[in-house]
């Protein structure tokens, strides 16, 4: 039992770093703190005082946390995974030895999966398991009023040194909780440092839209508009995490709700951070039916499935491009149907894959492909299909990504427990997990043989010059290269790669090297747009 004796009403979410700064790294800035939002809508419309702190945009978020945090009721925090998971420990660890009475709460994807590390760390009180809204309303009352969290249904706690799941709580929908409290954000801050990203290396960042005029500054708003995920992926946490239910706000709410809140942030760009937004056909259409009566009044950006896509109307793809939507997100994952079966994904390559790439495409509209390679007992002739497939689309669709991604044992998933099974050595610390899940290029975690990293690389270098991302040399070269990239792109051919080795050598002589300029591009995330020089 905690007891709030005199402690205030204050409430202090913080959300950690998602990438290493002191690595020269940070986030796309239109990544807003939507998790941390979402939980403090019933205890903000109860009258509770919350304060949002983001690390990525508070200079000094750990003297405004210890200011917070004194006197303070409770202090929750919100991650995924990677860096964000250390950064995360290492500021609850201070503040515990600063507050050894205050209450902690942790949620979001890899507390939900791993909460035993966070209750045994002793920098939790409690875990919220999955949707977090209505769980983190009740912990707030508990704490206030003394009652124990082991009463409240939806959380991890320890008792007796032993970890103790209690009363599952069901997924609800957005109309069973108070709409966001969009007055504890400070948009500008964020389109601040999406104007001025300085030197940092920015990670998973989307590209801008297509059509957007010269010298137009985006201010770009991201928003959750559904919550779980259908899909049955055996990669992904968001089977057991949220049962493979999906709620959603329908179409209409969701563009009146936007509209309003356009005309109070200004912004002219919206980035989805749905886990899956298009799974229903009606609601999808009538977002964009809304946003077209307006005028198409933003861009926007969503994640689809492959075979949604195709199951599609022509009509209702009519509808994306009229609405401004200006990048398409497919998660593929896999070359061949005998790994789409293993992984559960399911998509028909021969048909629907190509067809559904082309509906975007030949509307205007990016896409974003994904795929993944080194899944727990892949074989090397599979891993060389799902390269040769995202070269193949690469190549059918030039200027719209088609990454390839490490498989990640992410805890929670079916693959995780495949992996382990075959021995694989999961991190037992925070500092652990924190140096993995990282970087694209990194596989020293997992077991990818040195032949198919090599053609995995000699892809990216290949696609990159493909899309015309290099910027040195005449136009002549730079065409001379694409069209080499493109053959090697259309027969999976990339021994050899004397051109790239000559033009690198082209550049060098002009007193700078494309090399860094090819892999500064190479970052995780879809960014299919020119490296700065």
């Amino acid at each position: 039992m905690i007891h709030a004796s005199s402690r205030s009403k204050r409430i202090v979410l913080f959300l950690p770093h998602r990438a290493d700064p002191d690595e020269g790294v940070r986030v796309a800035a239109d990544l807003l703190p939507l998790e941390l939002l979402q939980i403090a809508s019933v205890p903000y419309s109860e009258g509770y005082e919350v304060h949002v702190v983001d690390a990525m945009v508070e200079p000094d978020y750990m003297a405004k946390l210890e200011e917070l945090c004194d006197g303070a009721l409770l202090f929750a925090g919100s991650c995924i995974l990677g860096f964000q998971v250390v950064h995360g420990a290492r500021v609850a660890r201070r503040l515990r030895e600063r507050f050894p009475d205050l209450p902690m709460v942790w949620g979001g994807w890899f507390p939900s999966v791993v909460p035993e590390l966070y209750l045994r760390e002793g920098i939790a009180d409690a875990v919220g398991l999955g949707q977090g809204e209505l769980t983190f309303g009740d912990v707030v009352r508990a704490i206030e009023s003394g009652e124990p969290l082991g009463s409240v249904p939806g959380l991890a706690v320890l008792e007796d040194g032993q970890v103790r799941y209690t009363d599952h709580r069901p997924v609800v929908g957005f109309d069973k909780f108070p709409k966001v409290p969009w007055d504890l954000l400070d948009f500008e801050k964020y389109v601040h440092l999406q104007q001025n990203p300085g030197r940092a290396k920015i990670r998973h960042k989307l590209p801008d839209p297509l059509g957007l005029p010269a010298g137009t500054k985006l201010r770009t708003f991201s928003y959750f508009s559904s919550f779980g995920c259908p899909e049955p992926c055996t990669f992904c946490c968001s089977p057991r995490v949220t049962g493979r239910r999906w709620k959603a706000l329908t179409g209409k709410d969701l563009a009146e709700d936007l509209f309003e809140l356009q005309d109070r942030f200004k912004f002219n760009h919206v980035r989805f951070q749905d886990a899956n937004f298009g799974v229903a056909e009606k609601r999808s259409n009538e977002f964009c039916e809304a946003l077209i009566e307006a005028g198409s009044p933003y861009w926007w950006n969503a994640t689809y499935e492959v075979e949604t896509i195709a199951r599609y109307k022509e009509a209702s793809c009519d509808l994306l491009r009229d609405a401004k939507c200006h990048l398409v997100i497919l998660g593929a994952e896999a070359g061949s149907k005998e790994q789409q079966e293993r992984i559960k994904k399911k998509i028909d390559l021969d048909t629907n894959l190509e067809l559904a790439l082309g509906r975007i495409y030949e509307r205007g509209i990016q896409t974003g492909t994904t795929w993944i390679i080194g899944y727990p007992g892949e074989e090397a002739p599979s891993m060389v299909a799902t390269i040769d497939m995202a070269a193949k689309m690469k190549h059918r669709f030039p200027g719209s990504a088609s990454d390839i991604f490490p498989f990640r044992p992410i805890p929670g998933t079916e693959d995780f427990d495949e992996s382990v099974k075959l021995g694989y050595q999961p991190p037992r610390t925070f500092e652990e997990w924190g140096s993995c899940l990282e970087y694209k290029y990194e596989t020293n975690d997992i077991s990818i043989p040195e032949e198919i990293e090599l053609r995995w690389r000699r892809y990216g270098s290949t696609a990159t010059f493909y899309d015309g991302l290099t910027k040195h040399g005449s136009s002549w070269v730079r065409r001379a290269m694409q069209r080499m990239s493109g053959w090697r792109l259309a027969h999976g051919e990339y021994r050899f790669p004397i051109e790239q080795k000559l033009y690198d050598l082209y550049v060098r002589a002009s007193g700078k090297s494309e090399a860094d300029a090819v892999r500064a591009d190479r970052t995780s995330g879809v960014t299919p747009n020119p490296v700065s020089s």
